[in-house]
């Protein structure tokens, strides 16, 4: 019982957390995207879009299962919980048809490689986001 009091607590604290410090969808500065919707995100992070509307391949970047962050940005942008999101890219794996984005461990190693990668896309906590990457969505707004 008090296990299960610790896990509720710490899953209450962390979306308080996370309603404070929204994630935001953030590009390589040089990409010639300003603004994307929740439907173009989505295809991106499913990679049913791999290029970006100038030719350069499009890296999609996602933070590890398992993180607020991840689960917080997959609801937020295409409606699906983590368990939807790992049975989607399991049936892709299977029929061929594709393999999940890149994982990186924390927000921060996220966004370095963003920044220093021409062409890729990931999410970072809104506060995280400085000028070095530009930001193309805000799904909290």
């Amino acid at each position: 019982m008090k296990k299960t009091i610790a896990f509720l607590t710490g899953l209450l604290l962390a979306s308080c957390a996370m309603a404070e410090d929204p994630v935001v969808v953030i590009v390589n500065p040089d990409t010639a995207v300003d603004k994307l919707d929740a439907g173009q995100t989505a295809q991106i992070f499913f990679k049913q879009v791999q290029s970006w509307p100038d030719g350069r391949a499009i890296t999609p970047i996602d933070l590890k299962e398992g993180s607020p962050m991840r689960a917080e940005f997959y609801a937020k942008v295409t409606g699906r919980s983590p368990a939807q999101i790992r049975a989607y890219w399991t049936r892709q794996a299977f029929t061929g048809m594709g393999v999940p984005p890149r994982q990186l461990a924390t927000a921060e190693d996220v966004s370095k490689f963003v920044k220093t990668t021409p062409g890729s896309i990931g999410y970072i906590s809104k506060k995280e986001a400085d000028a070095s990457v530009k930001i193309v969505m805000d799904p909290g707004k």
